[in-house]
């Protein structure tokens, strides 16, 4: 019975379903036979294009400078678009294995130069190696720096191509501003690098090799004699650098303005201490600093920091290295009271002019007449890193910036951002991040007064004030 059941169940289905389908397909038929405009058929399109300007063009194509495949559709599609979006395709591109052999037959078609050149090579102003591994040798490296030196203005060099017969052809990149060689896994001769990198008058940014010799088999006089380029700004330190560098055996260019020093694992605290004491803190243009990653720092080797550069506005230091008395004015008394200021050293500081040492009569009474302090401090952006170790979490507290706040110091203190590691945002300590942020506002009011030369000002309930404007407290990956 069941069975029957199941049969009269599909048959019943089957009708109903063929039903549908049959007032479906009535329904589709008598919509068409009614319709009063009949279909349009496809005609190819007989007018000539719409022309449109260059300069439209170009303002289309500046919106995908960043979109290589979508540069690379537009350049196929006539010689107009072409002519607009080759040099914008050509000059940051984007190099991985797949595209690398194309990109080095476009620019290099032939091993001599003289023999067949190429006006794409002229094109190129960023030369990003850094994903290239096992595609590309030395020799590539050296014809593709070669080839692209007219224009070239930044370089990231692979890890195992960049060696010693790539510098001839580096040292020709005369409006070269950014240098990467931080991947490069066997550096060069340091003299052979320095009088390289002496002759980039243009050279802004230097990252050099982690394995850059400047350690226990460099010899002094050659160290000593080494040149930085003329306009270098940004300089980043990392690797085999160990206390024979950080003691003073090279000296930073008086035109930096950020010094990056990280993944040295060979230094320890009392040497980084003794660079900043001696090399950095003579840098008067010096805005910016960062250190992290230094694994033979003690948990408080760097609190003398704001003490030893009071012209740093923007410190990025990991939490690891440092503890509240970082931001403690009292902890800076007992260096204040050193005879002449050892922490300066600046009798044996060299001034711009390089080979002549300073007086130390004249350097004793200019460390006397200026004793740094954090009421003074131009500090307006701090990062706290971390490394990652566990038992970091409440070493740096919101309440302890905000104590440093309320005694006057740092006065111009406007941003603080603080690594996701230090649980900053976490339900115990949100609420000291939103009263520092508050005290961060309350600083950055007073000082807005102070320049408009009023008491107070009229505000507005829910109105953003213009004191605000980018100040706070944030949580940062890291």
């Amino acid at each position: 019975m069941a069975l029957d059941q199941q049969s009269n169940w599909d048959a019943d289905m089957a009708d109903n379903l063929r039903q549908v389908t049959s007032k479906h397909k009535q329904k589709s038929q008598l919509s068409i036979a009614t319709s009063s405009t009949p279909p349009t058929p496809f005609k190819p399109w007989t007018k000539p294009p719409i022309y449109l300007p260059d300069e439209i063009l170009l303002q289309i194509a500046s919106y995908l400078r960043n979109q290589q495949a979508s540069l690379a559709s537009c350049a196929v599609l006539s010689q107009q678009w072409y002519s607009a979006t080759v040099p914008l395709l050509y000059a940051h591109p984007n190099l991985h294995g797949p595209n690398f052999a194309p990109f080095v037959a476009a620019i290099c078609p032939s091993i001599n130069l003289h023999v067949r050149p190429s006006r794409l090579a002229k094109l190129v102003k960023t030369l990003d190696m850094r994903r290239m591994v096992h595609e590309v040798s030395r020799t590539s490296t050296a014809r593709l720096l070669g080839r692209t030196k007219e224009n070239l203005e930044a370089f990231v060099a692979p890890q195992a191509s960049f060696g010693l017969n790539c510098l001839p052809a580096l040292s020709k990149c005369q409006h070269l501003r950014a240098l990467d060689l931080s991947l490069v896994s066997e550096s060069p001769p340091l003299t052979e690098l320095f009088r390289t990198l002496e002759r980039l008058g243009e050279l802004r940014t230097l990252r050099l090799p982690r394995s850059a010799g400047f350690g226990v088999h460099s010899k002094r006089a050659e160290t000593a004699a080494l040149v930085w380029p003329p306009k270098l700004e940004d300089l980043s330190l990392s690797g085999g650098i160990d206390a024979h560098f950080l003691h003073g055996v090279v000296a930073f260019p008086q035109t930096l303005k950020a010094l990056t020093i990280e993944h040295c694992p060979l230094a320890k605290g009392f040497a980084v201490v003794h660079l900043l004491k001696t090399a950095v803190r003579k840098l008067q243009k010096l805005e910016k600093l960062k250190i992290a990653h230094m694994p033979r720092l003690s948990s408080r080797a760097l609190d003398d920091l704001l003490f030893l550069l009071p012209q740093i506005q923007d410190l990025s230091v990991s939490v690891d290295y440092i503890t509240p008395a970082l931001f403690d004015e009292g902890h800076y008394s007992h260096l204040a009271k050193e005879p002449y200021n050892t922490f300066s050293h600046l009798a044996q500081a060299f001034d711009p002019n390089p080979g002549t040492l300073l007086d130390p009569d004249e350097s004793k009474e200019e460390a006397e007449m200026e004793t740094p302090s954090l009421k003074t401090h131009a500090l307006r952006t701090l990062t706290l890193t971390s490394s990652g170790n566990t038992g970091l979490e409440d070493k740096i507290s919101p309440i302890d910036i905000l104590i440093a706040l309320d005694e006057g110091s740092l006065p111009n203190l406007r941003v603080v951002r603080a690594a996701k590691a230090l649980h900053w945002h976490s339900n115990a300590t949100s609420a000291d991040a939103e009263a520092l942020a508050d005290g961060l506002k309350e600083a950055a009011k007073r000082t807005y007064l102070r320049e408009l030369g009023r008491d107070e000002v009229e505000m507005v309930d829910g109105e953003h004030q213009p004191w605000e404007e980018g100040v706070g407290v944030w949580v940062i990956e890291g």
